[in-house]
């Protein structure tokens, strides 16, 4: 495993005999997971959303009209290598190894012009995540063209309630394609809107997982 860190971004190349996977780890608190999927992956999930048809809007904080449930298990067999990653991070991070990360419910969002997610957490799950499909070229004229604070339009935030010292309390992203961020299920974030005429698709998912000293812990 190589790692390399950098002003509160640690860059980590891991691998095992079926795979090479590079990640990121962000210092400031909670574990916050970003990695790439190869683009044969990205492209295997837009065949899965494509296929999506089950509204799922009624069930989330966002004001984005056109959010679908996936099938969770094509979802999932897609990402494992990822979630793979996820798990050697997680073992860094707190010192567990976890024995199973399962898929709890995974949805599709067609962000329009105009629409946004406001300041939110996950419930009812253990991890939650979000990962980027397409993101046309006019999102990110705009966000070449931002002269505001933060990264601007359709930028990802997180933010922490209480920061810890000698940790910063956020973190932002200009989202790119393939990009697949993980984190703890009471991360506060939002997605920022944008106001080109185009559509940005992106999944969200819940995870729910194990660590041994839980497994130990339901065999007492």
């Amino acid at each position: 495993m190589k790692e390399t860190y950098e002003g509160g971004e640690q860059k980590i190349t891991a691998s095992n005999k079926d795979w090479v996977m590079e990640y990121n780890i962000y210092h400031w608190g909670p574990l916050l997971f970003k990695t790439t999927l190869r683009p044969s992956d990205v492209n295997a999930l837009k065949e899965i959303c494509n296929k999506a048809d089950g509204d799922w809007s009624e069930n989330l904080a966002g004001i984005i009209k056109d959010e679908r449930s996936l099938d969770s298990k094509a979802y999932t067999n897609i990402i494992k290598p990822y979630l793979k990653a996820y798990q050697q991070a997680y073992k860094t991070w707190y010192g567990l190894d976890l024995t199973d990360i399962e898929t709890k419910a995974a949805w599709v969002n067609f962000m329009k012009k105009g629409e946004s997610n406001p300041p939110h957490i996950h419930h009812n799950c253990h991890l939650s995540s979000v990962l980027f499909l397409d993101i046309p070229e006019p999102i990110k004229e705009e966000q070449n063209n931002w002269k505001g604070t933060g990264e601007g339009p359709a930028s990802l935030s997180f933010f922490m309630a209480n920061p810890q010292n000698f940790h910063t309390n956020s973190f932002a992203f200009r989202p790119k394609v393939g990009e697949f961020f993980i984190f703890p299920w009471n991360v506060t974030h939002s997605v920022a809107s944008f106001y080109s005429d185009v559509t940005r698709v992106s999944i969200a998912a819940n995870f729910l997982l194990k660590d041994n000293s839980m497994v130990k812990d339901e065999k007492a």
